[in-house]
């Protein structure tokens, strides 16, 4: 039975690649009688028809598992296949609203006992809320080997991969690209840049075909204005994938673990800062520190001979101003926003609170506070005037 499953499936694949259309119908129709649960064989059923321009059989064959995919908690899979029922029949405009019910009640119903896969963003709209998003997002194929996004470019959308898989893979020095991972099924691209400087911070390729599904930062803008409870779904997103990144990487915050990193970033309070605008000077009570979300920070300081010195050019996911609230003393240098820029703020209680929480923070925090101070040190001293831009606060 086995082989002959094998056969009927690879009879389908062959008679598809060469355009037969009836014959790959017949085979994959086989196959599926014998293997009914092999989704990907009963869309190749689909659009067998639609090639064969049966458009109303393939319309039901493409809903058919469009709802098996629902039911089964794979949303990205199932918004994938309505987005081909719209570009055959435009007029079915119900059918995005039908998936959005058919979700929220199979997710609801199957919390207590067998919860669906998480899907972030996704999984935490409402009904409506989800109807209104699967209005918006587009449906993007890309061919293996081909070039999804660019280390570099402008990158203001959010794109998660609803079937194939994506090599990652980002610039060093020299221009030497290197590979970084593999994403799959389920997984964001472009999250980073999405939620900081609209920039792709990494390049992305098809290892094999791939559909991506995207929504832009002016369609939530858009969706925001009539759903504002959108806006704390993407905060609560931009915090369990950005910021938790952030923290993971800086030498303050890497040693903890993810669930401990969670409850730091729940006392980080949202700033948006104009540009030019002097966040503290030296000499003043060290009442916060800050981590940056989007945009850009001058820390600076005065020699001797009272020039003014630039010890750091700070840009998103840099922390800056924690030696005073770490170690007790005034502020060792000023800080200004050179762009307009969204920061997080810690203030000097929760911080104080977290190391009470962690007692492991304190001697790594003081550690890196310590090294920081000795660096301004020789930022400021003539030898080291050079690293100006190196240093740190």
């Amino acid at each position: 039975m086995d082989k002959e499953k094998t056969s009927h499936k690879e009879d389908a694949q062959r008679a598809f690649s060469r355009g037969e259309w009836k014959k790959a119908l017949e085979s994959f129709q086989k196959h599926c009688a014998q293997d009914p649960k092999d989704l990907r064989s009963q869309v190749k059923i689909a659009e067998c028809l639609e090639r064969l321009g049966q458009r109303k059989e393939a319309i039901q064959a493409y809903r058919k598992v469009a709802e098996a995919y629902a039911q089964d908690g794979f949303l990205l899979q199932a918004i994938s296949i309505n987005k081909i029922i719209l570009r055959i029949d435009p007029s079915l405009k119900d059918v995005n609203d039908w998936l959005a019910q058919l979700y929220i009640e199979k997710y609801q119903e199957a919390k207590p006992l067998r919860p669906l896969p998480h899907i972030p963003l996704f999984s935490e709209l409402n009904e409506e809320e989800l109807q209104l998003l699967l209005r918006k997002v587009q449906v993007k194929t890309f061919p293996k080997e081909g070039l999804i996004c660019r280390e570099g470019e402008v990158g203001d959308s959010l794109m998660v991969i609803s079937r194939g898989e994506v090599s990652i893979s980002k610039q060093i020095s020299g221009g030497k690209e290197i590979w970084i991972r593999n994403l799959g099924e389920g997984d964001f691209l472009g999250e980073f840049g999405f939620f900081t400087d609209q920039k792709r911070h990494a390049t992305g390729k098809a290892v094999i075909e791939c559909e991506i599904l995207e929504i832009t930062r002016k369609e939530l803008d858009e969706m925001i204005k009539t759903h504002p409870r959108v806006k704390e779904v993407l905060q609560n997103l931009f915090k369990q994938r950005v910021l938790d990144l952030f923290l993971a990487l800086s030498p303050l915050f890497s040693s903890l673990t993810p669930m401990e990193r969670g409850e730091i970033f729940k006392r980080f309070r949202l700033l948006k800062v104009p540009e030019e605008t002097l966040l503290f000077k030296g000499g003043d009570p060290p009442d916060s520190m800050y981590l940056i979300k989007s945009g850009e920070v001058e820390i600076f300081t005065q020699n001797r001979q009272g020039q003014r010195v630039v010890l750091a050019t700070f840009k998103s996911g840099n922390f800056f101003g924690e030696i005073g609230p770490l170690l007790n003393k005034p502020r060792t240098a000023s800080a200004k926003t050179i762009k307009p820029s969204e920061l997080f703020e810690l203030t000097k209680e929760d911080l104080e609170a977290c190391l009470l929480q962690f007692p492991k923070l304190q001697s790594t925090l003081k550690e890196t506070s310590l090294k920081r101070l000795s660096r301004t040190k020789d930022i400021l001293s003539q030898a080291g005037v050079e690293k100006a831009k190196e240093g740190m606060v």
